[in-house]
């Protein structure tokens, strides 16, 4: 069975605006359980997530308060990793 899993990173640009990235990703299920789907959502969001943006422990010496994931291109911060 094949379905679609919406995603949605949410993403605090440097300049304090917020953004909403949005991906339809389809995915393709085994069996009829939500537990399948909510595993296969959460390994494409992670995906998604290691290919647009780096973890940082302490974001260009900024301290402990800057860890976080921030975008390759430097353009924002990712403020909740994923919904779906």
């Amino acid at each position: 069975m094949k379905s679609i899993c919406f995603i949605t990173i949410l993403i605090l640009n440097l300049d304090g605006t917020l953004y909403k990235d949005k991906y339809e990703v389809p995915i393709k299920l085994d069996t009829e359980w939500n537990e399948e789907l909510v595993v296969k959502c959460s390994n494409e969001a992670d995906k998604i997530q290691n290919r647009i943006s780096t973890h940082h422990w302490n974001y260009k010496g900024r301290g402990v308060l800057s860890q976080g994931y921030y975008l390759n291109d430097g353009s924002g911060r990712m403020v909740i990793g994923y919904l779906y």
